[in-house]
């Protein structure tokens, strides 16, 4: 399957598609947006680890069933790593020599193409996370500095213009929602009740404590713009790599999310 050419073909139908931005390799990261523009903004990733491109189809899904009238509505980007997907699935180095060399580790590789791990690269406690690593790999490494790969900085732009009053990012696996990131006083309720709502809605877990984690485009849209994000990771048991078929169960229980997700924010305004 080639997931890159999927994602490309489902937003050459939606209404309103176009690119927030350039990958490494030149790759476009679509964005199709529903709704109305004129209200409150939502802003959907999936795919920003490469052997979790598959969430895709959960982002796909959300963007041919949005049907909710009105002004406001929910930028969904399907797949923020194109060239880690295809390396992924093909294991085609093409012409990078950071993939060349870790050819044998495409199964497992959630980096870009520069082996950057895009959801470490944000400007949010930068580097300090448990798992942070300094060097070039299939995952983890924080990159020479905050938003220096190609997709990291597109995604950080894109959300600076939106100001989305909400975000959601699809990883995968576990059956679990993070939404914590130094929050206090009544952000952090609000955030805690958001949560609690969106894990409800779909059947995960609300995990509390934010694990060590730093980097990550949840926690810069927590630490920077002061909103609540979270990050769902998807498929509640099993080892990668994971087919596209593992995914059926979530992409039903999350088609509606966006939707859900704009009426609570209105409800709670």
């Amino acid at each position: 399957m080639d997931i890159v050419e999927t994602v490309r073909t489902e937003l050459r139908a939606a209404a309103d598609t176009f690119s927030i931005g350039k990958s490494e390799r030149g790759n476009d990261i679509l964005c199709a947006h529903c709704g109305g523009h004129g209200g409150r903004q939502i802003i959907i990733t999936a795919g920003i680890h490469a052997r979790e491109c598959y969430t895709a189809f959960v982002a796909l899904r959300q963007i041919r069933d949005y049907n909710r009238r009105g002004d406001d509505g929910a930028y969904i980007i399907p797949l923020v790593n194109p060239d880690g997907a295809r390396f992924f699935e093909s294991g085609d180095a093409q012409d990078s020599e950071i993939l060349g060399a870790y050819a044998d580790e495409f199964r497992k590789w959630k980096a870009n193409a520069s082996g950057v791990d895009l959801n470490c690269n944000f400007d949010a406690n930068w580097g300090t996370g448990a798992l942070n690593k300094r060097y070039v790999g299939a995952s983890d490494y924080i990159g020479a500095y905050p938003f220096c790969a190609a997709e990291s900085m597109a995604l950080k732009l894109f959300t600076e213009r939106v100001m989305p009053s909400a975000t959601v990012s699809y990883h995968c696996m576990g059956g679990e929602l993070y939404w914590e990131f130094f929050q206090r006083g009544a952000a952090r309720r609000r955030d805690e009740a958001f949560a609690a709502a969106v894990a409800r809605k779909i059947g995960v877990k609300k995990v509390d404590g934010h694990l060590n984690s730093a980097g990550g485009y949840k926690d810069w849209c927590v630490q920077r713009l002061g909103i609540p994000a979270v990050t769902v990771e998807l498929i509640k048991s099993g080892s990668h790599p994971f087919c596209a078929a593992d995914f059926a169960p979530d992409v039903e229980a999350n088609a509606d999310l966006p939707a859900f997700i704009l009426d609570l924010l209105n409800e709670r305004s």
